[in-house]
């Protein structure tokens, strides 16, 4: 039987001085998360990593070369995988203050925070969770029996953690890894199968 490793990983911090609601936005690393970035490809270094995937938003395409460079000088390639973009619903509301998201969307975001699970607002988190588990089985199928790394966001990473845990989607915000700006979390692929060591 074979084992590896996947890597989920949360992009670094970004540079968000508004303080708004970033979604698709086009937003940079800040400086603090490029550092976070170093740490996590100082930490992958030694883990025989094959392959780097990343969604296209900017800030995890910006994460996943800096890991590549502290892993292998550059020498893996970024693979853009579209199914680890960010949520519909950071998309949705995308440019609005959290004051404003309080105030626009108030049973939205009463609904986000109570029961995710029934949210269906830019995207369920089951759908969301289901792409996440196709771009991995997608990169598992490529790299057969090889440790991987997907660069994502928060909630797509925390859906695909809750499924594979067959944990409600309602406990989104009471796991035990917050899944912070430049978070690893690691899952186990025995043989077929991902088994979800994290909470």
């Amino acid at each position: 039987m074979k084992f590896a490793k996947i890597f989920l990983v949360r992009h670094g911090e970004v540079v968000n001085k508004k303080n708004i609601q970033y979604g698709y936005l086009p937003v940079p690393l800040s400086q603090k998360g490029k550092k976070e970035a170093k740490k996590v490809g100082l930490f992958l270094k030694k883990k025989g990593v094959a392959a780097i995937f990343a969604s296209p938003m900017k800030r995890t395409q910006q994460t996943a070369k800096i890991i590549s460079r502290v892993v292998a000088n550059g020498k893996i390639n970024v693979q853009i995988e579209k199914n680890l973009r960010e949520s519909g619903l950071g998309h949705f509301l995308e440019g609005l203050t959290p004051e404003q998201v309080r105030q626009k969307y108030p049973k939205i975001i009463r609904a986000y925070y109570r029961q995710p699970a029934k949210l269906k607002t830019g995207e369920t988190l089951a759908k969301m969770a289901d792409r996440m588990l196709k771009a991995i089985q997608k990169g598992i199928k490529k790299y057969p029996g090889q440790n991987l790394v997907f660069v994502s966001h928060r909630d797509p990473i925390l859906a695909a953690l809750l499924k594979i845990s067959k944990r409600s989607f309602n406990d989104l915000h009471q796991v035990k890894h917050y899944c912070g700006t430049g978070s690893v979390l690691e899952i186990d692929l025995i043989g077929k199968r991902l088994v979800n060591k994290n909470f």
